[in-house]
């Protein structure tokens, strides 16, 4: 039998920037953990910062954050729209150096759903803190 090319991994399709309920749901999100004083500014400075890109499996190790199960909805929901090439939003991080870790303020499903598809995907993040 024939070896199969390799398939190419999805590309993922991004927006240009999050939309105005992913900043709100990382502001709700950080209010929860107390690691930002002020939530506020920190999503303000989200809305500034230029997009960078950080690999899924590297950002979920940052995280310190594993993939759901299979069956989780959400996820499977952020799957099916990068398989039918519908743009998503940015991931929205902040850097919480006392915890030494990375916080995944706003994205988390479109993290875990990038990774499922390709573990090497490139993410386009939104990350703030020192």
């Amino acid at each position: 039998m024939p070896k199969q090319p390799k398939q190419q991994p999805r590309q993922v399709q991004w927006l240009e920037d999050a939309i105005d309920e992913d900043y709100g749901a990382a502001a709700h999100y950080l209010s929860l953990l107390e690691v930002q004083k002020n939530v506020d500014k920190a999503v303000a400075e989200m809305r500034s910062v230029a997009i960078t890109g950080f690999k899924a499996t590297d950002l979920l190790r940052a995280a310190q954050l594993t993939v759901p199960k299979a069956d989780d909805r959400p996820t499977r929901e952020q799957i099916k729209k990068i398989k039918n090439g519908e743009a998503i939003s940015p991931v929205l991080l902040m850097r919480a150096s006392s915890l030494k870790k990375v916080i995944i303020a706003d994205g988390f499903h479109r993290v875990c759903a990038a990774y499922r598809i390709d573990p090497d995907v490139v993410l386009h993040c939104k990350l703030v803190g020192s």
